[in-house]
């Protein structure tokens, strides 16, 4: 254990103070080596002085303030390989840059001035089940079953969030971990909404998977059922990359100098 505690914080020493080196070098590759050493000793003794300084309670300070920072971090990175994948996808020629796609976004709430998307947004926050069933309902799906579900499963998610809330408040009442069964059916409520926006994509010819609609519903659910609600409006669909136009179709056509279009000779 002791060596392998040593060789994980030599090598990420190592690169640490590789990157803070190459930093402090103006971006160049291969800096001095004597300076990558003096940032490998300060980071030593910096770590040094905080354990002799807090005690033998540093060291699982540190261990909590590290998992705290690096989670957002982890949420940020399944969104990049998503959008990686994507990018990869669109060069091969496996994905239509030009395909049909949601016109509006999940952050469009937060990002543009739309009162009609904040009000969308908020109502499906708390009546999320009603517009389930009138998306399904809509699109000729049988909306009964996942709507009466979903209902129930966001209720009693509300429902045994707060008597957590009150077993914490008042530990007379024995409903200590009650949170965890309410997680339960907040993940069957997302699986039920994950479900219904698979179905519209298909139906609209609109690319992704189910992870993205899971992980989309999990974390943003008002915004994925603000989509489904507007997707069979006007301006409900819009290409993938709605700023490029649509591709030409002769090889031949480019755009020249003074910006119109031209052919080769």
């Amino acid at each position: 254990s002791l060596i392998g505690i040593i060789l994980y914080f030599v090598t990420s020493s190592d690169s640490g103070s590789l990157v803070i080196d190459i930093m402090s070098a103006n971006g160049d590759q291969d800096p001095p080596i004597p300076q990558r050493v003096f940032w490998a000793l300060v980071e030593g003794a910096t770590a040094t002085a905080l354990l002799v300084a807090g005690g033998a309670d540093s060291v699982y300070a540190l261990q909590t303030a590290s998992v705290a920072a690096g989670l957002p971090y982890t949420i940020i990175l399944c969104f990049v390989c998503i959008a990686t994948w994507r990018a990869l996808a669109m060069e091969c020629g496996d994905l239509d840059p030009y395909g049909p796609d949601f016109a509006v976004s999940l952050v469009d709430p937060f990002c543009t001035v739309q009162p009609k998307l904040w009000l969308s947004f908020l109502k499906n926050i708390f009546f999320g089940p009603v517009t389930l069933y009138e998306v399904l309902k809509q699109h000729k799906q049988k909306p009964m079953f996942s709507a009466v579900a979903a209902a129930l499963c966001w209720v009693l998610w509300i429902a045994l969030i707060v008597a957590e809330i009150v077993h914490i408040h008042n530990p007379d009442v024995k409903l200590a971990g009650i949170y965890s069964l309410a997680w339960v059916f907040y993940l069957g409520f997302v699986t039920l909404v994950t479900v219904a926006r698979g179905t519209i994509r298909n139906h609209y010819g609109i690319n992704g998977n189910t992870i993205e609609d899971f992980f989309a519903a999990l974390f943003l659910y008002p915004g994925v059922l603000m989509q489904m609600e507007t997707v069979s409006g006007k301006g409900g669909i819009a290409p993938l990359m709605p700023d490029q136009g649509a591709p030409p179709t002769d090889p031949l056509l480019f755009v020249g100098l003074n910006g119109a279009a031209e052919t080769l000779a």
